[in-house]
């Protein structure tokens, strides 16, 4: 028994795909060099199984491809391989095997011209070159998309919308002024030339929508001389209008100073009408107050001969009162004189009575005197009785010198004193220290 050789097995395999006939000629080859007999039966069927999942494959892939979808936007132009013919597939997936149709893929949706592809130059009717930069918006018209299959290229974009756009604006162009396209023709021309492509375009079966001129750029030297115009242009207009605003000036200076006279006699006449109207109404007030003045001057004349009566009365009650009050006095002061002089009697006669008592009360008590002084200046003199030597002329002589505060007793005689009148200085005196 041999076995077979492994080592042509174990080499890998070069091709990611297995060739089934290749495979199986190899297998019958070693089959017929080996000298065992191979049960034929098994192998078939495992054959036939391989056979079978290999075929299910195939199939799954090959209808797994045959689903191409058409994204949203896009319009999918089926092309037969068979016969040729065209269709137009809307956005979704679709059921066409690749090896029976080709499907071309087209956008419908609006597409923007701009940048590089927008930006050529135009002759302008000076003859001015200037660069234009445009933007326009262009669609495929997908109702003429198989019938304008044919003819449209593989990019319209740059083969066929950007030279078209260009043409247009370069017929269109040397029309107009470069001064006025600057300013204001942009839009016109942009609107002309859009027409025109839009006519050339419609025959390819592509729509343009909108076109704009973006940048509009001039040589330099050209806009420089521009630059210099426009400013003096501007130089001239801004002369004229500051020469407008001088008129204008002037006229309001004008205006002014005639408003300002106007104002003025109006306000003159205004100024005298108002005085003639004060004057008037001076001379009716001084009528008015005229006639007050004198019932004023009345009226104090009134006023003030009631002021005199009053004063007159006034003066007669004040003179009455004054003389209601001096008797009132005159008599309260009889009154009181009458009074003191009632009291003095009776004061004098209680007096006359007690120093007749005294009299009488000495007459019959001689010592009563001498003791009742010498009582009273006992804490001042040292008083010594004696006999009543001398009587009468003694006693005198004691209140005499004790009245003068003299010593009782002197060296020298005293003169002579009569007794009637030193009796009665010493009752006078005694009655005057007893009240």
């Amino acid at each position: 028994m041999e076995t077979p050789d492994n080592s042509s097995t174990s080499r890998p395999e070069t091709s990611p795909r297995v060739d089934v006939r290749e495979l199986l000629q190899r297998l019958a080859q070693r089959i017929s060099k080996s000298q065992f007999q191979i049960p034929w039966r098994p192998i078939r069927r495992l054959l036939l199984a391989v056979l079978l999942i290999w075929g299910a494959v195939h199939a799954w892939r090959f209808i797994q491809r045959s689903f191409q979808a058409v994204p949203p936007g896009n319009v999918g132009v089926c092309v037969t391989r068979l016969t040729g013919s065209l269709a137009a597939l809307s956005p979704g997936t679709h059921f066409r095997p690749r090896v029976l149709y080709e499907i071309h893929l087209v956008r419908i949706s609006d597409q923007i011209l701009s940048g590089e592809a927008g930006s050529f130059n135009v002759s302008t009717k000076e003859g001015v070159v200037a660069r234009v930069t445009v933007q326009a918006r262009w669609a495929i018209d997908a109702g003429k998309l198989l019938s304008r299959w044919a003819a449209l290229p593989g990019d319209p974009e740059r083969e066929l919308v950007a030279p078209v756009v260009a043409a247009a604006f370069r017929s269109a162009a040397p029309k107009y002024e470069v001064t006025k396209l600057v300013s204001e023709k942009r839009e016109e021309l942009a609107s002309v030339a859009a027409a025109e492509a839009r006519e050339r375009l419609a025959e390819s079966g592509v729509v343009l929508k909108e076109v704009l001129i973006g940048d509009l750029v001039l040589p330099q030297e050209f806009e420089r001389g521009r630059i210099a115009m426009v400013d003096e242009v501007q130089n001239t207009e801004r002369l004229e209008v500051t020469l407008k605003r001088k008129e204008k000036e002037v006229e309001k200076t004008r205006l002014e100073a005639e408003a300002q006279k106007a104002r003025q006699i109006q306000e003159a006449e205004a100024a005298a009408s108002q005085r003639v109207i004060a004057a008037r109404a001076e001379a009716d007030a001084m009528k008015y107050i005229l006639s007050l003045k004198e019932k004023e001057i009345q009226q104090k004349k009134l006023e003030a001969e009631a002021d005199r009566q009053t004063r007159v009365q006034r003066a007669h009650a004040e003179a009455e009162v004054t003389r209601i009050q001096a008797q009132a006095e005159a008599e309260r002061r009889k009154s009181m004189a009458d009074a003191e002089a009632y009291s003095i009697r009776t004061t004098s006669a209680a007096e006359f009575e007690g120093l007749a008592r005294e009299a009488e009360l000495v007459t019959a008590n001689p010592l009563l005197i001498p003791k009742t002084f010498a009582d009273r200046i006992s804490d001042k003199v040292q008083v010594i009785l004696t006999p009543s030597i001398g009587g009468e002329a003694f006693t005198g002589e004691v209140l005499r010198r004790a009245a003068n505060g003299e010593a009782p007793v002197a060296d020298r005689p005293a003169p002579p004193v009569s007794a009637s009148r030193s009796g009665r200085s010493a009752s006078t005196k005694t009655a005057s220290k007893a009240n």
